[in-house]
């Protein structure tokens, strides 16, 4: 029993003295935490627009007793509304396809029951929100036909194949795409350095003549070459996959030019190279593939945080800073990509940000390969 004593006492005291093995088991609850706790919200604005959002809504003939209905309704609802007479339907019926306004109202009364015609565009979120709010509140009326008598015609969304296609996969796509990357990069990398130090023939390649720095910017190059071939793999199989995605939603098409698929494989590439860099250190840093595989792991949580963001309700594609933001970068892009509305400014400056940060990190894997404190665990 003493000996059973002892060897629990040792190894309990190796493990909650080693800050490494300790992080890798504290740090997924926290990530786990965490990435439950952003996801809740992210999710749920999908199907909310922002508190602050004024909807713009065009009326034709409605009257004064179903727009004071309705206004008053929105105030209780807490939406800021606009309201704008107009008699052109076919020019507001554009305007919603484009997503300039967010609904149209029609009140036709023309016909033995009157008929209220509700156009909006279920691609856009914030046209879908005032859509059910604007039905709901009707619907409520409805039941008094003395005071109204009307009917609503329930075939108004205006939203194009296209626009359905591109919102469902910006939506998905991006966050599948870096799920597959990382993962690729993470059964690789860890191999490749920290299998060196298991085997124990990384002190074999320090002592040879080959420049320390130049040996991490060869395992580098070779790690994204191989990674590389996962990554075309990924895109290939991406875009055959497209079509049958699609089908599976209905009589949804596909709208993307060549060039869309240029600017979606050059980001790839791109952020197959950070990846690579990122696994690199962590496999440097470890004593071992099995830690640097427990520490890949908290890795993989951000990149799927991250990832997460492209299901957004809408991201801000236009402000040009996000595009400098490691990894987030390439998200925004795949999204402006895939939604039809390719950002070029933001794309170019995601691509080269990532080959930027990959060679920075390639710089410092060689200072860390320099440190025989790193590279010997001593």
């Amino acid at each position: 029993m003493k000996d059973i004593l002892t060897v629990i006492k040792k190894e309990l005291k190796r493990f909650f003295t080693d800050y490494r093995m300790l992080a890798a088991m504290i740090l997924p609850g926290i990530l786990i935490y965490v990435i439950y706790s952003f996801m809740g919200p992210l999710i749920s604005s999908n199907f909310n627009a922002s508190s602050d959002y004024n909807y713009q809504i065009y009326t034709i003939n409605v009257d004064e007793t179903i727009l004071n209905t309705l206004s008053e309704g929105f105030k209780t609802s807490e939406y800021n509304v606009t309201f704008t007479e107009t008699t052109d339907l076919a020019s507001a019926q554009t305007e919603v396809k484009n997503e300039s306004i967010d609904l149209i109202i029609d009140y036709n009364n023309t016909t033995d029951i009157p008929v209220i015609s509700l156009y909006y565009n279920s691609a856009k979120t914030e046209s879908q929100v005032i859509y059910t709010a604007s039905t709901t509140i009707l619907s409520t009326i409805q039941v008094d036909p003395d005071n109204y008598n009307f009917i609503i015609n329930p075939n108004t969304d205006l939203a194009s194949a296209e626009q359905l296609s591109s919102t469902m996969i910006s939506m998905l796509l991006p966050f599948l795409l870096l799920i597959f990357l990382c993962t690729g990069v993470m059964s690789v990398a860890p191999e490749s350095i920290a299998g060196e130090k298991d085997r124990g023939t990384i002190a074999t390649l320090l002592v040879t003549p080959l420049k320390r720095t130049h040996l991490a910017i060869g395992k580098i190059i070779s790690l994204a070459i191989i990674s590389l071939v996962g990554g075309i793999s990924s895109f290939i199989g991406t875009i055959l996959s497209l079509p049958n995605l699609m089908s599976a939603q209905g009589d949804l098409e596909l709208f993307y030019t060549p060039i869309d698929y240029v600017y979606l494989l050059f980001i790839i590439i791109s952020i197959l190279f950070l990846f690579v860099g990122l696994y690199s250190v962590v496999s440097a840093f470890a004593k071992s593939v099995k830690e640097a595989s427990a520490y890949s792991t908290p890795i993989m949580i951000i990149v799927i945080i991250i990832g997460v963001l492209s299901m957004a309700s809408s991201l801000p594609t236009n402000n040009i800073g996000i595009y400098f933001i490691p990894i987030y970068n390439s998200v925004v892009a795949m999204y402006t990509i895939l939604s039809l509305e390719a950002n070029i400014i933001g794309i170019v400056i995601s691509i080269v940000s990532n080959l930027v940060y990959a060679v920075l990190i390639a710089v410092l894997l060689g200072k860390m390969f320099n440190s025989e404190k790193i590279m010997f665990n001593k």
